[in-house]
């Protein structure tokens, strides 16, 4: 009879340990605080049951705060994919030549979205901005980038974007590299041109790669914050106060703690919602 070996469960240990005291406690953390009434500034904890998530469904912010985010999500996703994908196909198989251009626009990559906001601050300044100088050269008056309610979010949206492009396109560079060459030039000998390749030979088998970088990228977005906080605050008028900065303002602004562990578990779902689509959906396609 063979003896149990018990040292590939040694092995797992590690990760099993970081999986539940980084993830699965907090989230239980979190869900049992959503059911308290938590007031930092007297430290009162008082159990709410459902009132937190009552009071959530009622309050016009949460609904500002969705609309905000599923706007900023529709604006980072599929413009980052199709700009990265994009790039990666035209920088394909010229390894040495294009390395300068790959790495360039992969350098916002390393720079912190904190470091970002702060740099695209200056270019979006209203009164001395390198941007709306620019603009002013060529006959555009001023415009004010980040205190406009009708320009705050897309100018937050191009800064995630010239910050994650580079890491799609390595990606997107990456699956590339994996497509056999052999079915390029059957299509060629069949008479297919640039977008015809494209659309029957890269495409297919960037399939599993696209569903990879959609469902990251969906996370990334959900969850961003840095940008947002260092640029607009969530102004004006509310018109960037994403569900991830409503969050930080119900906790640390109005120090409701129960309420911004409600709104969290909120957010957590809809994260394990996409992450779901993705593997019952997506990725049995890819």
């Amino acid at each position: 009879m063979r003896r149990k070996s018990y040292e590939p469960f040694l092995y797992l240990t590690p990760g099993v340990f970081f999986l539940a005291f980084f993830i699965v406690l907090p989230v239980l953390f979190l869900l049992v605080l959503s059911f308290f009434r938590w007031d930092m500034l007297s430290g009162a904890i008082s159990f709410a049951g459902l009132e937190n998530y009552s009071e959530m469904f009622k309050d016009p912010a949460l609904y500002n705060a969705l609309k905000n985010t599923v706007l900023y999500v529709a604006g980072v996703v599929p413009a980052g994919m199709a700009i990265a994908l994009f790039i990666a196909v035209q920088l394909k198989g010229k390894l040495r030549t294009y390395s300068i251009y790959r790495t360039s626009i992969f350098m916002p990559v390393i720079v912190s979205l904190a470091a970002s906001g702060v740099i695209w601050l200056w270019i979006y300044d209203y009164r001395s901005g390198i941007l709306n100088h620019l603009l002013s050269r060529i006959g555009i008056s001023q415009i004010n980038w980040l205190g406009n309610p009708d320009t705050a979010l897309i100018s937050v949206i191009i800064v995630t974007l010239w910050q994650r492009i580079g890491y799609n396109m390595v990606i997107f560079f990456a699956g590339l590299q994996v497509i056999p060459e052999q079915l390029y030039e059957a299509a060629m000998i069949d008479g297919a041109k640039a977008s015809g390749q494209f659309r029957y030979v890269t495409w297919p088998n960037l399939l599993p790669t696209t569903s990879f970088v959609l469902v990251i990228n969906l996370i990334f977005a959900f969850r961003d914050f840095d940008q947002i906080y260092v640029m607009t605050r969530g102004g004006p008028m509310s018109r960037t106060t994403t569900l991830v900065y409503h969050i930080y303002e119900t906790a640390f602004a109005e120090f409701n703690i129960g309420m911004a562990a409600a709104v969290t578990m909120i957010l957590f779902l809809i994260v394990m919602a996409v992450t779901y689509l993705y593997l019952n959906y997506m990725g049995e396609k890819a």
